[in-house]
């Protein structure tokens, strides 16, 4: 099946690139599937394939191809489920792990037995309860209050012993206390009092009880109605949440009206060779806000299912499973019931099929982009979304990129693809829609059935929805970060973690540059990209799609971007083979200048210089000067950074790659180029952030990781 392309030849690089985007672990059984499938298929019917010229003529050519429903008979989709045993199996643990004072690995049981807790019956419940209430009590010995308090409330609305409710209540004041919340910890130890009434403690205990409490409640400010947190140990994971829910930065010169979620500073353009792309509408300095964009859909890599949360993904101290399966962790009530009520109401019955396939993130996105919509708006929008369109409806369609249209009208370069991918991928989106058929969104009757054989009109409009989507995302998705700082004192070790990828309409037009204009961090799953450099009016601003020319060389960028996203860049440092750092010109070498042609100047003695370009005579003082001026903003801005004076830092980094961009156009120079970096660095503070010195979620998970 090995055949040319439509740029010429299909490179084995490209073809493992390409492979890569369908599945991603070597030990997925879709390998298999796909292998089985292709040993069937005769040339005949390969070749038969190849005159398919639509994805929906791929789609029903390959549904009636016998091999197809050979391979399909074993599937059968299973999930883990809750069980009450492994629940109280892990809260012993937690138990011994308490009374041996070791609180962080007690966490990690406990956070284990509230996602393995049933949520059925009465019973069942009480499981869940008593699991959370513990998970309280150590969370208040790793002065996590606010989870603790979360997790009280849960508790007592999930059965949890009424004769036992005292202690909850007595531990919710303490929480309310240290938070500053006196109200709030006087109605509960109020409330403690009024339970010990119903608790079955023999008549010392509970006078002890009722002493104790009173003491605490005594204690209390008497003239502070305050409920706001004042205290500096608020829990991490507020902390987090505020990363994820942030109020967004203000876009530079206002919301575009023409492009949603981007600023006034961007236009659009669009041309034969460069396809859709954006444009500097106003001059843009370093560090403006070009785009704050929350993603049309997303998801976390499944090597970070325990580690975040499956819905806004960040990361957990404290999680709360899904109500069914015990695959994934959710950070809040908000964002599981969220999750519950629309996605994960079809993936929980999959998603550990989903997982054992090896299928790469992008196909999960593949399907995330139907299982978040309804399947009847996907039906209505059907006759519109076949129509042939042109340019101008695709502009139109760029300006509109929360609808699914935005998402459909993506580039998927299927004019260039080979048969065999075009193959390997119609077999994917066939597996998809086997998973999709049989978590239910299709309301179909074809599920496990004899007549599952068949398929209906409307199925096919999803397999090949799903097809597309597939070829739209290997080249329009984008990997999701964190950013990780190894010391909390070091700038310079901060990091960014890969841990999911979403599709982004708005920046998916943004052309690649491997010397960009633009960074880009994230606040929870919302991208926000920020400009790096100074861009002129009328001059395309780029972002950087993996291959940096500071970095790599050339030859290893070009095949990387020819092997990825098959196209040969043509931006200025591949044009002029530009060095990576370690060849750049360094700043005072290039700024040892004519003052007045910025010539190259040559020594005539301790006090002149002759230029060599307009002959004339200057003093060395007036050569050096600047130099050592800017030198200095360098090194001050490079020191306010490391002090973590970053708001100062930026500003001072704006100044100064401003000023060098004026002298120096372009060219490479190191301190140039280390400062933008610096700059990224700096911006992306702003976004997700975690310690790993401190984080208490880092400590917990590296100490699940080592037992």
């Amino acid at each position: 099946m090995d055949e040319i392309d439509g740029l010429g030849q299909l490179t084995d690089y490209r073809r493992l690139c390409s492979d890569l985007t369908l599945q991603t672990k070597k030990e997925g059984f879709f390998k298999d599937y796909l292998s089985a499938i292709v040993e069937q298929v005769s040339d005949e019917e390969f070749e038969g394939f190849t005159k398919q010229q639509t994805d929906r003529d791929r789609v029903v050519y390959c549904w009636t191809l016998p091999a197809l429903h050979k391979t399909m008979k074993s599937f059968r989709p299973s999930y883990r489920g809750k069980s009450a045993d492994e629940s109280i199996k892990r809260r012993e643990q937690g138990n011994e792990a308490f009374r041996e004072k070791d609180y962080r690995k007690a966490l990690v049981m406990y956070n284990q037995s509230v996602v393995y807790a049933p949520y059925s019956s009465l019973l069942e419940k009480t499981t869940l309860a008593l699991a959370l209430a513990n998970r309280s009590a150590v969370l208040v010995h790793l002065k996590e209050f606010a989870l603790a308090i979360r997790d009280i409330q849960l508790s007592l609305q999930s059965n949890y012993p009424e004769k036992q409710r005292y202690k909850l209540y007595d531990r919710m004041g303490y929480c309310h206390q240290q938070l500053g919340e006196t109200a709030k910890a006087r109605l509960a130890f109020t409330i403690a009092l009024d339970c010990l009434e119903e608790s079955d403690l023999e008549p010392a205990a509970l006078d002890n009880w009722r002493q104790t409490v009173e003491k605490s409640r005594a204690k209390l400010p008497s003239n502070n109605p305050s409920n706001s947190n004042n205290n500096n140990n608020n829990s991490n994971h507020s902390t987090a949440n505020a990363n994820a829910t942030n109020a967004l930065p203000e876009l530079v010169s206002g919301a575009n009206s023409n492009i949603p979620n981007a600023s006034k500073s961007l236009a659009m353009e669009v041309d034969d060779n460069s396809g859709r792309y954006y444009v500097a509408a106003d001059d843009i300095k370093p560090g403006q806000t070009l785009v704050c964009e929350k993603p049309y859909a997303a998801c976390l890599l499944p090597g970070k299912f325990t580690s975040h949360c499956h819905h806004c993904f960040v990361r957990l101290i404290a999680p709360l499973g899904c109500l069914t399966c015990r695959g994934v962790f959710y950070c809040s009530v908000e964002c599981r019931d969220e999750a519950a009520s629309t996605y994960h109401q079809y993936e929980c019955g999959i998603i550990d099929y989903m997982i054992a396939s090896g299928s790469s993130i992008l196909s999960w996105i593949a399907l995330r982009i139907l299982t978040k919509g309804k399947m009847e708006d996907f039906l209505e929008a059907r006759e519109e979304l076949e129509k042939d369109g042109d340019g101008g409806r695709l502009l139109a369609s760029a300006r509109n990129p929360d609808s699914y249209s935005g998402i459909y009208h993506l580039a998927t370069l299927s004019h260039l693809r080979s048969d065999k991918d075009f193959f390997d991928r119609t077999f994917m989106a066939l597996f998809l829609f086997q998973c999709l058929r049989a978590s239910g969104y299709l309301q179909t009757r074809f599920r496990y059935e004899e007549d599952s054989l068949n398929i209906t009109e409307d199925e096919i409009y999803f397999a090949s929805l799903l097809l597309r989507h597939l070829q739209l995302l290997q080249f329009n998705a984008h990997e999701i970060h964190e950013f990780v700082q190894l010391n909390e004192k070091n700038m310079r070790s901060t990091k960014t973690v890969y841990i999911g990828v979403g599709i982004y309409p708005t920046v998916a037009f943004f052309n690649h540059s491997c010397r960009p204009d633009v960074a880009r961090y994230f606040l929870g799953t919302t991208m926000v990209i920020t400009s790096t450099r100074c861009v002129k009016r009328g001059q395309m601003v780029a972002e950087n799609y993996g291959p940096i020319f500071t970095h790599k060389h050339l030859t290893d960028r070009q095949q990387s971007l020819q092997g990825r996203y098959w196209f040969n860049c043509q931006c200025l440092a591949c044009q002029n083979d530009w060095p990576v750092y370690d060849g750049m010109t360094d700043m005072e070498t290039i700024l040892t200048c004519c003052p007045l042609c910025r010539g190259t100047v040559q020594s005539v003695n301790d006090s002149y210089a002759r230029c060599l370009k307009c002959k004339k005579q200057s003093l060395w003082e007036a050569i050096r000067r600047p130099v050592a001026e800017i030198t200095t903003l360098y090194q001050t801005a490079m020191r306010l950074m490391d002090l973590g004076q970053v708001e100062k830092a930026i500003r001072v980094l704006g100044v100064y790659i401003e000023m060098m961009e004026t002298l120096v156009a372009d060219v490479p120079v190191r301190e140039l180029l280390l400062a933008q970096e610096a700059l990224r660095l700096c911006l992306g503070t702003y976004g997700t952030k975690y310690c790993a010195t401190t984080h208490l979620t880092m400590k917990a998970v590296t100490n699940n990781t080592t037992k």
